[in-house]
């Protein structure tokens, strides 16, 4: 019994002595795998910085701070940010539609806007890498004859120079658009419905298009032999599983979209006040340029796909078709910053990003990521032109950028004032070259030995031979670069997507002057039929009675020829019966002054030439010269 005893007291020395053993080595595995773990995420943490994003915890402060801070101009916006596998943190915000209060949340629909082109570039590199489609080969020979109309260069145009925004097209300023569902038209007749005319050399010169990326999806669409459409469905949503969203501009490739559209509403920020645009429905008809529409998960579906490793690729059969659409094909004026990579923006924030930003009427868009970190992040807003988000997110990710890269110590300071037009906008074909003028304008000027700008910029400075920063008045920092020719003269400013081209200080004066001048003679001949009018009935001389007849016929003439160039500048530019209209009016009026202005001068009064005549002498000849010079007379070729 003692001997019994004696080992069950053995056995329960011995299993204590255990317990204590075990605990002892679970505290020391407990302790080791925190301090691992801390050491692990000092590691992940140092590494994010190394690779550019920053920490997690950083991120979530600083987008709740700055949803805070805008949220009176913010309906709703949902912002994902990402590596290749997990999300790093994600926020959805506000409400899809305020009047109805319906919460925003994961279902939420928004459109994408521009960023839909990726989905284009991406379907013209699946085609090259089956070799079906050569992105140096001219691609006329990939569309039906006779498919341009107002080509101007005989140099091939390119998939490349499609993709790098430089065939050489200006914007088109026929309707894009329509509210009217069955006015849509089919794609092919819509680029031909749209075409605008091609004013630059292909390669000569970066004027972003939209037409260029429909154009291009029309050759996707004759090189693959399926509407564009279903290419994009079975090839880039299937493959990746994206389920929720839809490309055609009805969503009538996808029925959940469209339901699901129903519910959000857009808004803009005016008066210090959200207005409501309602549904806001626009059906693109070039909608390969701007129409994609689904859920914030989708689009970051979509924005993976480019984090993985080329050979990896869920998008590409070939192992290195992921990482040559990811390489670049266009640079900035120094000839070695990349610009666009196969139709991919660059974008130097904190890291070096790739990606695109889109708006439409009522949405805005921005998909970026950064292949060294294997990280990224998307937003959508359903607020019209909602730049905060657009220029704020990828510092609050990436940390803002000092472009210390781009620095150099000694450098040749430049005088790059002067006036500069927006390559994209420039109508040098058609009668609205004046408009573009006037709205696509960009001065730069020096005070006090310092560089400012209109535009909304505060301030400019550059900092090496052919790098400036434009630093704009919410504090937005943006990279331009300084364009010269073999002389060395300055011949325009580069930022990522549009070229503006430096005009010289005599070609800007004469415009003025002929701007001016034509608006002035216009306004003096109006008046002077108002007077006319009020004192015919004075003259009772048969003679004096026709000659003043003539003036008010020709006085009326000028203010009809006024009346419809307001007319068409305010309401019909997207109209082609009003455009084709004036076209023949303008002419007509134009002919009928100068015929009256003869007739005038025949029936001077005793032979004598008035002053009042001497004045509409002068009137007669500014606007002329004005109509001439603008091309008020010319709708077609553009």
């Amino acid at each position: 019994m003692k001997n019994i005893n004696l080992n069950i007291r053995k056995r329960v020395i011995a299993f204590l002595m255990l317990l204590v053993c075990v605990s002892g080595l679970l505290g020391v595995s407990i302790s080791y795998t925190n301090a691992e773990e801390g050491k692990n995420a000092e590691d992940a943490a140092e590494t994010s910085e190394k690779n550019g994003i920053r920490d997690a915890a950083e991120i979530e402060k600083n987008i709740t701070k700055l949803i805070e801070e805008n949220s009176g101009e913010t309906p709703s916006v949902s912002i994902s940010v990402f590596d290749q596998t997990d999300d790093i943190y994600s926020v959805v915000y506000g409400n899809a539609d305020i009047e109805n209060n319906v919460a925003a949340d994961e279902n939420t629909v928004y459109e994408w806007g521009s960023v839909s082109k990726l989905l284009v570039w991406t379907s013209a590199m699946q085609l090259y890498e089956e070799g079906k489609l050569d992105l140096e080969k001219d691609i006329r020979e990939y569309l039906p004859k006779d498919f341009f109309q107002y080509l101007s260069y005989d140099e091939p145009i390119t998939m490349l120079n499609l993709m790098n925004h430089n065939a050489g097209f200006q914007s088109p300023y026929r309707d894009v658009e329509t509210s009217e569902l069955e006015q849509l038209m089919p794609l092919d007749e819509a680029l031909k419905e749209t075409e605008p005319a091609q004013i630059f050399a292909p390669g000569e010169v970066v004027a972003y298009s939209n037409w260029g990326a429909a154009l291009a999806a029309y050759v996707i669409e004759n090189v693959s032999g399926m509407d564009y459409a279903d290419y994009v469905n079975q090839n880039i949503f299937k493959k990746l599983g994206m389920e929720h969203t839809a490309i055609k501009p009805d969503l009538s490739d996808n029925a959940w979209v469209a339901e699901n559209r129903n519910k959000t509403h857009c808004y803009y920020y005016e008066d210090e006040k959200l207005n409501s645009m309602g549904e806001c429905r626009a059906y693109i008809h070039i909608y390969p340029a701007g129409s994609a529409t689904g859920t914030i998960g989708d689009l970051k579906t979509f924005a993976k796909a480019f984090l993985c490793d080329s050979k990896d690729s869920p998008l590409f059969s070939k192992p290195d078709t992921l990482d040559t659409l990811l390489s670049p094909t266009c640079f900035f004026a120094d000839g070695k910053t990349p610009r666009f990579c196969h139709g991919f923006e660059v974008d130097y924030s904190g890291a070096l990003l790739l990606g695109h930003g889109g708006n439409t009427t009522g949405f805005t868009a921005l998909l970026e990521f950064d292949r060294s970190s294997k990280t990224g992040f998307v937003m959508m807003t359903n607020a019209q032109g909602s730049r905060v988000y657009r220029s704020k997110l990828p510092d609050i990710i990436y940390g803002e950028n000092d472009y210390s890269s781009f620095r150099e110590d000694n450098f040749t300071k430049l005088d790059f004032s002067g006036h500069y037009i927006m390559s994209g906008g420039e109508f040098e074909k058609g009668c609205f070259y004046i408009y573009s003028f006037l709205k696509d304008r960009l001065h730069v000027r020096v005070q006090n030995g310092e560089y400012t700008s209109n535009s909304g910029i505060s301030s400019i400075e550059q900092i090496s031979d052919d790098a400036a920063i434009f630093t704009l008045v919410n504090g937005e920092k943006k990279l331009y670069f300084i364009k010269t020719d073999k002389e060395g003269n300055i011949t325009g400013l580069e930022n990522t997507s549009t070229d503006f081209i430096k005009m010289s200080n005599f070609r800007f004066a004469i415009e003025i002057i002929l701007m001016v001048t034509l608006i002035l003679a216009l306004a003096i001949m109006m008046v002077l039929l108002v007077a006319h009018c009020i004192k015919i009935r004075f003259f009772k001389e048969p003679d004096v009675k026709r000659y003043k007849l003539c003036e008010i016929n020709l006085g009326v003439a000028e203010s009809i020829l006024a009346s419809a160039i307001v007319l068409i500048f305010f309401f019909g530019v997207y109209n082609k019966i009003l455009r084709v209209i004036f076209c023949i009016a303008a002419m007509a009026f134009l002919g009928l002054m100068l015929d009256l202005l003869i007739l005038c001068h025949r029936r001077s009064i005793k032979g004598k030439v008035t002053k009042v005549l001497i004045l509409e002498d002068v009137c007669c000849f500014f606007i002329t010269a004005g109509f001439i010079y603008w091309k008020l007379y010319q709708f077609w070729g553009f």
